[in-house]
This record gives structure tokens, C-alpha cells and sequence, in this order.
């Protein structure tokens, strides 16, 4: 009789420390999925939207239509949903994209993780207070026009980065580095 008590309380007590574990398991998954689709949805915006002026005027339109937009789409994207949304990078065009000391620790943890594939992961940072998911942002060939190396870079395009960022941190990329991250941060 003591033997199945004990073993009950055993299973009692499992189950007590078990289920907050899987429950914070099943949270920090829904918060990935909505994190992976919030940057997704940015991605697929901010590169509809810079192809579109690319195709208007090149990079003389989309390099000041970026400066003006960029930040301020991001920044909606993530009042509508409901969270804090930056794109973060060590190396900024825009300085308000700059990594904090924290970020930056992430960041090149994030880089030195890349796979033989070629796949960045996924980092996520708990607080008492909220949920950040980190997902990255590589260099794909379209961004080379003005992120790639500086002799790569078109004439025009390097004045117009020089007259709007004149301390553009932003070039010298290849396709496949580590361009930024997206830094999704849920409030608990």
C-alpha cells in the first residue's frame, strides 16, 4: 500500500513539474511560428516594395525610398502585430539598426552557426518580461546592388548611398552572409 501511494505521489509530482515545461514548450513554439511568419510577411514587403521602385528608377529611387520607409514599415509591421520589431545588424547603414552589446553576442553566434548548407539558425532569448526570437537575414544577389563590395558597386549608386548615408557601415557583402537580423520581441 505505501509502495502505490509513493509511486502515485511520484507521478503526481512529475506531472506538477512536467506540464508548466511542456506549456512553455508549446508557448515559445506558437511565439516562433508567429515570429517566423511576421518576418516573412516583412521580407516579402520590404522586397516588393524595393523592386517596384528599383524598377520606377533604379537605385536612385530605391536607396531614398528606402531611408524613408524601411524603418517606419518595420515599426508598423510590428504595432499590427503586436510586437517589437528591428532589423539589427553589426554592420548599419541606418544607425538606429545597430546591434546592442547583447544583439551582438547573438549576432555572432548566429553567424558562427551557419550550416554547409548555408542556413543560419534561429536564436530565441527568454526575460522575466518577454520572448525575443532572432531570425537572420542573409545577403541574396539582389542586395549586392548596394550592400555587395565597394568596387562592385555602381558609380551612381555609391554617390547616392554617400549623399544619404554618408557613414554607411552597409557593404562589403557577399551572397550568403549574415546581413542582419530581424529581432522579434513578444511581451509576456
Amino acid at each position: 500500500m505505501i509502495r502505490l501511494l509513493f509511486s502515485v505521489l511520484k507521478l503526481v509530482f512529475g506531472l506538477l513539474v512536467l506540464i508548466p515545461l511542456w506549456h512553455c514548450q508549446k508557448e515559445k513554439s506558437n511565439y516562433e511560428e508567429i515570429a517566423i511568419s511576421i518576418t516573412n510577411e516583412a521580407k516579402s514587403n520590404l522586397v516588393k516594395k524595393l523592386t517596384a521602385a528599383m524598377a520606377e528608377g533604379g537605385t536612385k529611387q530605391a536607396i531614398p525610398f528606402c531611408k524613408l520607409n524601411a524603418v517606419g514599415f518595420t515599426n508598423q509591421l510590428g504595432q499590427k502585430h503586436k510586437v517589437e520589431l528591428r532589423r539589427i545588424t553589426s554592420k548599419p547603414r541606418n544607425i538606429s539598426n545597430s546591434l546592442s552589446p547583447e544583439e551582438e553576442k547573438i549576432f555572432l553566434e548566429i553567424e558562427k552557426l551557419k550550416t554547409n548548407e548555408g542556413v543560419f539558425p534561429h536564436q530565441t532569448r527568454t526575460s522575466d518580461d518577454s520572448v525575443t526570437f532572432y531570425i537572420p537575414i542573409p545577403v541574396m544577389g539582389f542586395c549586392l546592388q548596394c550592400h555587395g563590395n565597394s568596387n562592385e558597386i555602381q558609380k551612381e549608386t555609391k554617390q547616392i548611398l554617400n549623399q544619404e548615408y554618408p557613414n554607411d557601415k552597409a557593404i562589403g557583402y557577399k551572397v550568403g552572409e549574415l546581413r542582419g537580423l530581424f529581432s522579434v520581441k513578444f511581451p509576456k
